[in-house]
Parts: structure tokens; C-alpha cells; sequence
């Protein structure tokens, strides 16, 4: 494994200009891989997250980076990013749909790492973590069914063989929408269920967002894309070391919370509302 860089390094305003000098294309099996980060700047912390999310990918990879900006309520400098590609989506408050939507569109490489601003690169990544098809960075349990989520797969193509399949079968939803994915997937769930084209334009809220995560889940669970042991890289989210802890603000608190625990993972998050 390889070593990991001391967390200050990245927890600064400073946009860095050049990959680190170990950094590598990332490739699996002959397959390209662009990252994309879902932005959304409220204040001042929010900017620096973005910036660090930028460099950690930086320390390890110099592929291709996307950045979507989802409706940002104050403007940022960009800088002199490396190999990188910035978006302002029309689509305000449409959130964790936004990169597979976008993704579709573009086809920047045959694969796809999404990130939220509030999550970084903590080390490369695995082999093991890249075989799948798709797989969620983390997943969590199908505990109730919210009456807003029939409304949402209503709006799908072929949605009555979902809402059977629900009834009777497990299922886990994808935290944060968040995952590794193939183009050839993206492009099977839009042209079976026009998934991404139908829901972008009736997603806004917080609600809806959390809607995305579990419908996501069920279909590519129907679908027999994600096993059932291999939901996601990094496992349940409520394991993940003091989960959901606004107090934990910066990727210092954040590594220090996962090394406590001694929990290896290639990302690694912060806790912000929207």
C-alpha cells in the first residue's frame, strides 16, 4: 500500500497547480476513468472542501476531473486546475443525479468515480475495488418504504416490475448516489428505464435526493448488477467511524476519526447539510 500524506496538506485554500510526482493515470483493465465531484458552495468551509477534494485526487491520480457545481450560493475562484473540466448544471437542487446525467451526455471515459466535495482520496484504490460493474462507495439497509417513493418510480419506464420486485426482494440504497460505474451501465438504466432523463427534472429538494439514492439501489439490485455482498466498497455508512457527526469538519478530524477506528477505505468524508 501505499504511503498516505500527511492530512494538512490538503486542508488549505490553495488550489494545488501539478499533480503530486507518484500520481498515475488510474486504469483497470484497459478501462479510462474520469473522476467527477459534485459541488455545492455555500461559505467559506464549503470552498475549501472542494479544493480539497480536488487535491487528494491529485496527490494519487492525474486523470481527467469533472466538477459539476449544483447551484452554489456564492462564487469561487477555480484557479489553475490540472486536466479538469468545470460545469454549472441547469438543473438547481437536481444533486447526486446530476453526475450520471451528465456522464451519459459527455461519455468522458469508460468509467466513472463520483465524489461529493465533502468526501476525499485517502489512498488508491484496490483492485478488488474496481472489478464491479458498479458498486456504491457505501450502502445502507432498506429499513421502510417512503410513500414518496412510488411516485418517483412512477415516473419511470417499465417502474411496475421495480415496485413488484421491492415487495418481495432485498435491496440496499446508495449513500450519496455515490459510486464506481461503467458508461455501459449508466446508458443500460437510461434506455430500460429512462432513469436519469425522467428524474433529473423532478428532483429539488433534500426529500428527492434521498428518493435518488434508494431507487438507484432497487433498480441496479433488479437488475442483478450489485450482489448482495458486494453492495458497496466500503460497507454499511452507519459503520463508517462516528457517521453523520456534523462536529467532524475537516479532513484532519475525519482521517483522525478513521485511524482510531482502524478502518480502511480509499475515501474518506466530512458531514455537511444541505
Amino acid at each position: 500500500m501505499e504511503p498516505i500524506p500527511h492530512p494538512r496538506q490538503f486542508v488549505n485554500q490553495r488550489i494545488e497547480t501539478a499533480p503530486a510526482v507518484r500520481a498515475k493515470e488510474l486504469r483497470h483493465e484497459d478501462n479510462s476513468y474520469v473522476f467527477v465531484i459534485l459541488r455545492h458552495i455555500r461559505n467559506t468551509r464549503d470552498n475549501d472542501l472542494w479544493i480539497s477534494c480536488y487535491n487528494s485526487i491529485r496527490q494519487f491520480y492525474t486523470n481527467k476531473i469533472v466538477i459539476i457545481d449544483d447551484n452554489s450560493t456564492i462564487n469561487t475562484v477555480n484557479g489553475k486546475l490540472v486536466n479538469t473540466e468545470i460545469m454549472h448544471s441547469e438543473f438547481n437542487g437536481a444533486g447526486e443525479i446530476l453526475p450520471y446525467y451528465y456522464f451519459l451526455k459527455h461519455k468522458w471515459a469508460d468509467r466513472m468515480i463520483f465524489l461529493h466535495d465533502s468526501m476525499f482520496m485517502n489512498r488508491v484504490f484496490l483492485d478488488a475495488e474496481l472489478e464491479d460493474s458498479i458498486c456504491f462507495h457505501w450502502h445502507f439497509e432498506n429499513k421502510s418504504v417512503n410513500p414518496k417513493m412510488s411516485t418517483f418510480l412512477s415516473m419511470l419506464s417499465n417502474s411496475d416490475v421495480i415496485e413488484e420486485f421491492i415487495q418481495t426482494s432485498e435491496w440496499r440504497g446508495c449513500f450519496g448516489a455515490a459510486s464506481i460505474v461503467d458508461l455501459e451501465v449508466i446508458e443500460k438504466l437510461e434506455m430500460t428505464y429512462e432513469l436519469f432523463s425522467r428524474l433529473i427534472l423532478s428532483i429539488r429538494t433534500r426529500s428527492d435526493r434521498e428518493m435518488f439514492e434508494r431507487v438507484l439501489g432497487m433498480i441496479v439490485a433488479y437488475e442483478g448488477l450489485i450482489q448482495a455482498d458486494r453492495y458497496s466498497n466500503f460497507g454499511d455508512i452507519l459503520k463508517y467511524p462516528n457517521p453523520f457527526e456534523t462536529q467532524i469538519q475537516t479532513m484532519d478530524l475525519a482521517r483522525q476519526a478513521v485511524f482510531q477506528k482502524g478502518y480502511d477505505t480509499a475515501i474518506v468524508k466530512v458531514w455537511k447539510g444541505r
